[in-house]
């Protein structure tokens, strides 16, 4: 059988996932990134800082939808496998200033259907009265992406065992696949990166920088407490997502688009963030604390402060097969391009993998480009 080796530029959860699809389609793969899943702390790596959910927000675009009804089905299969620290799935309950807006809550049928009430009497309705509930998934971030990497380079698992390597920057997409020398197809899962990448002629990508907590909250290791909460009203978003059951919880956030002139959290957000995360999800403080008290945010347990910048795009996610190949000596590469989802990384990764990978077969198959079909 000949060897196909493809090159993967990013560490993220879309270059991940996609390195993980092509290993099943038989290839041997090496990732390039100068951030790797063990960076837990880098500011210009969005994926480790995550609320790492699914609650498409699509809307009305049909490529969106398929991308996410695609990855619900797919995590749907990884739990029977993964340890509910991980990966857990639990009720969400979302608050929202439209009544009945089936264009933004379209996926009842991907989560086996949605309820929807109106003031439920909580502090959150006042502003957001109607609560859309359904049953979904959340993922602890940073290990998510630690298990993806392991499931590259697991040489007891199907399929040919991939690498990850570090580089310190590439500013072309050639220098990269230079750098293995068999390779036939590169997919640039770059993110923000793309802008500085010259062959991606990247104009359009933009970063959305985003003030997070990560607070410790034992009682949502329990089947009874693990409950994800989000409020979207005139008054901004706000949200809770615990790392599937691990105990650790994400609270959220801001949205500052085209905003990275700091990198230092706010205090001051950081107690509204808290505050709101209160009004959410009570069961954030210890036993015996009045979640009313006008002190009741300093009682929760941070654990950190977060800064982080999600990479966007106009017009959205780029998921398409590059007209122009690489000439390298003695042989093209085909360019592969996925990156710019912004904030929905994780709830399209695997609907963006299969893309990727059916676009690298219709590269190896015909040198050309067409729009992959899920």
């Amino acid at each position: 059988m000949t060897s196909k080796e493809a090159v993967v530029l990013g560490a993220g959860v879309l270059g991940l996932t996609s390195a993980l699809e092509l290993r099943k389609k038989g290839y041997t793969v090496t990732v390039l990134a100068r951030d790797l899943p063990s960076d837990l702390t880098s500011q210009s790596f969005a994926s480790p800082w995550a609320g790492a959910n699914w609650c498409s927000f699509a809307g009305t675009k049909e490529a969106e939808r398929r991308r996410d009804a695609h990855t619900y089905k797919a995590f749907t299969e990884l739990e029977k496998q993964l340890p509910k620290d991980l990966l857990a799935f639990m009720p969400f309950s979302c608050y929202h200033d439209i009544e009945n807006d089936t264009d933004c809550f379209w996926f009842g049928d991907v989560c086996a259907g949605i309820q929807m009430t109106k003031h439920d009497g909580t502090r959150a309705s006042q502003e957001a009265p109607y609560r859309y509930d359904f049953r979904s998934l959340t993922l602890d971030a940073p290990k998510y992406l630690q298990w993806l990497a392991t499931q590259l380079q697991d040489a007891s698992l199907p399929g040919p065992p991939g690498t990850i390597a570090r580089i310190s920057s590439v500013y072309t997409l050639q220098s990269a696949a230079a750098l293995v020398p068999k390779a036939s197809v590169l997919v640039n899962a770059t993110g923000l990166g793309s802008q500085d990448v010259r062959e991606a002629h990247e104009s359009g990508a933009y970063p959305i920088r985003g003030q997070t907590v990560l607070v410790r909250a034992p009682k949502f290791r329990e089947a009874e407490f693990a409950h994800c909460y989000s409020k979207i009203s005139s008054q901004g978003a706000s949200y809770v997502i615990p790392r599937a059951r691990s105990g650790l919880v994400i609270l959220g956030g801001t949205f500052d688009v085209r905003n990275t002139s700091v990198l230092q959290p706010d205090p001051a957000v950081t107690e509204r963030i808290i505050k709101n995360a209160i009004d959410l999800a009570p069961a954030l403080l210890p036993d015996g604390v009045d979640p009313k008290a006008s002190d009741a945010w300093t009682k929760v347990d941070v654990v950190t402060v977060n800064i982080g910048v999600r990479p966007a795009r106009e017009g959205g996610a780029r998921v398409e097969l590059d007209p122009h190949a690489l000439q390298l000596a003695g042989r093209r590469v085909g360019v592969v391009h996925a990156y710019g989802i912004g904030p929905a990384g994780y709830q399209a990764s695997h609907g963006i993998a299969a893309e990727v990978g059916e676009l690298v077969e219709q590269w190896e198959r015909t040198g050309t480009a067409t729009t992959a079909k899920l």
